[in-house]
């Protein structure tokens, strides 16, 4: 998959600003070979991808008349919308070696009737190269109970990609509901008692 950028002639806050009312988002190339450069790439473009291939997204930018392989290394985005800030790309090659936090999905959760589905990792951190880079990590949980877990090790991994996290760490377990103590009965507060001024007797 590949987007098309151009080169960001103006910075600054106000011409940042202006791109985006103009529908682009401003982004950084950088890399260990790549001298890093200021581009400019669609924001519809850019949600197609991010919805297409998540968060450690691996594509081509065109720029300048070139090509350069990226992986989407961070963004900046409005909390309550998807209205984008910046991206940050970081320049790779296709035999490269990368460490990426890859999403874990649990499924079924709605089947498990008694106790509470707890994950304990919402992330797992790999090595692989960028063909490899899954977009999450499924676990099905139908069919667990209390007292009931997986680990790290139970993950289906494809070919060529290493688990750089414990193999015997949990990451989610079936765990018995915790009861809500008793509401004390509140202890009716005394009227306190009202003193008048007594009248003076004659």
């Amino acid at each position: 998959m590949s987007i098309k950028a151009e080169l960001r002639t103006k910075t600054g806050t106000g011409a940042s600003k202006q791109a985006r009312r103009e529908g682009k988002i401003p982004a950084t190339l950088y890399g260990k070979e790549v001298e890093a450069t200021s581009l400019l790439v669609s924001a519809r473009e850019f949600e197609a991808l991010l919805k297409a291939e998540g968060s450690n997204a691996v594509f081509d930018v065109e720029f300048d008349g070139k090509t350069q392989q990226v992986i989407l290394k961070d963004f900046e985005k409005a909390s309550l919308k998807d209205h984008f800030y910046s991206i940050d790309l970081e320049a790779i090659s296709a035999n490269q070696k990368l460490q990426v936090e890859v999403p874990l999905v649990l499924l079924n959760e709605e089947t498990v009737k008694v106790g509470i589905v707890a994950q304990v990792f919402n992330t797992i951190e790999i090595e692989t190269t960028p063909a490899n880079i899954p977009n999450a990590f499924e676990i099905d949980v139908k069919g667990m109970e209390i007292g009931d877990t997986k680990s790290i090790s139970d993950l289906e991994l494809p070919a060529g990609v290493e688990i750089l996290e414990d193999a015997e760490e949990t990451i989610v377990s079936v765990i018995a509901p915790t009861e809500e103590p008793a509401e004390d009965e509140e202890s009716e507060a005394a009227e306190p008692e009202v003193i008048g001024e007594k009248e003076d007797e004659e």
